[in-house]
């Protein structure tokens, strides 16, 4: 028995359905490969925490603030801390669970940040020559 169309063609059913699985297999593998470039980006933990956040520095003389701008190159982290007085690069720093530790020097006074981020927030404190100074931060839309 032959089927027909409302134009009474001859339908080929087998045409249709090796169309359907090529379709199929195309979309499947399309999937296949977009699931793996999110899931290699979702790898990185310190995602969430890279790039641009506002900070602020109180209890200082002055209070500072500025964009404490945080990259990963090579799979190094780095960190800026740019503010009107100038800017200041940070090499030794690490983020572990959401702990963040830094280390650096600024015209011979070493000074430590450590705090720990939560969502689009950081509270912390910086530790300059024994004294401790609140900071805060919050994540800027890209």
């Amino acid at each position: 028995m032959c089927i027909f169309d409302t134009f009474n063609n001859p339908i080929d059913y087998t045409m249709k359905n090796h169309t359907f699985k090529t379709l199929a297999f195309l979309l499947a593998l399309v999937l296949a490969f977009s699931s793996c470039a999110s899931t290699k980006i979702a790898k990185d933990p310190h995602a969430p925490y890279l790039g641009n956040w506002d900070y602020a520095v109180q209890d200082l003389p002055v209070d500072i603030d500025g964009t404490f701008v945080l990259t990963k190159e090579e799979g190094i982290l780095k960190a800026q801390m740019v503010n009107p007085m100038g800017e200041i690069t940070i090499e030794d720093i690490t983020i572990e669970e959401g702990l963040l530790k830094a280390e650096f020097d600024v015209e011979g006074n070493f000074i430590e940040l450590e705090g720990t981020f939560e969502g689009e927030s950081y509270n912390g404190a910086l530790f300059v020559q024994g004294s401790e100074f609140p900071m805060t931060m919050k994540k800027l839309a890209e």
